[in-house]
């Protein structure tokens, strides 16, 4: 199986690593910093040089089998040396957005009783819909300023992982309610900011909240009776 590289350090931005297997176009590695996407988490985008050749990197999906196949559109050789570089800006963005979903998520239930129902990370703009009893357009401005509030501690944001009984022993650990986070050998990887917030995810973020930067929230929609649609943006 591949080595994911970038559950232990997402700020790895590029590696050498050799072809395991090739077929229609993609290739699976050895190890990978490229994430394959999952749970409102784009994939990453950035290259794969074999020799002098940059091939750009079109998807990276992971299948039932639990294999990352990284798109290229060439068929590569079993053993093939290739070094796997990272779209560095557009997966810092997608990191610093995921770790700001968190404290979202966690405001938003804590503060206003929702429950996440989805959500959609961008570079630019994420969304997040949560199930409200009660939630307005009055209550923006202070779920806004609420997770400022979180941003601005600068808390520190770490990962560890727990085994698949204890998980199931802590239901607190799941937030959406129709995405199951991944089980990696029997473990379940568990993101934690400190003194604020812990859950289950097998996303990418920074490593500290600080470093998210001040955010905004630009958009409300109504999805349904009870369901509400937010959009955010980092605001520098």
């Amino acid at each position: 199986m591949t080595e994911r590289l970038y559950l232990d350090d997402p700020y790895l931005r590029e590696v050498a690593t050799d072809v395991l297997e090739s077929a229609a176009g993609a290739c699976t590695l050895s190890r990978t910093v490229f994430h394959p996407g999952g749970g409102g988490q784009p994939h990453d985008r950035g290259t794969m040089t074999v020799g002098d050749e940059a091939l750009p990197l079109t998807e990276a999906h992971e299948d039932d089998a639990g294999r990352i196949w990284h798109v290229v559109g060439r068929e590569l050789s079993a053993g093939t040396r290739v070094v796997a570089a990272l779209d560095w800006p557009y997966r810092h963005a997608l990191m610093r957005h995921h770790a700001l979903m968190h404290i979202v998520n966690t405001v938003a239930r804590v503060r206003f009783g929702g429950v996440i129902t989805g959500a959609q990370l961008g570079a630019e703009r994420s969304r997040i819909d949560f199930r409200f009893d009660a939630f307005g357009r009055e209550d923006l401005q202070d779920f806004e300023d609420r997770v400022n509030a979180v941003v601005t501690q600068a808390l520190a944001v770490t990962s560890t992982s727990v085994t698949e009984e204890e998980f199931r022993a802590r239901p607190e650990l799941v937030r959406t309610l129709n995405v199951a986070p991944p089980v990696v050998d029997g473990r379940v990887r568990v993101v934690e900011i400190a003194g604020f917030d812990a859950q289950a995810c097998g996303g990418t973020h920074v490593h500290t909240t600080g470093e998210i930067g001040r955010v905004k929230l630009v958009k409300l929609d109504n999805k349904g009776r009870d369901n509400k649609r937010l959009y955010w943006e980092l605001a520098g």
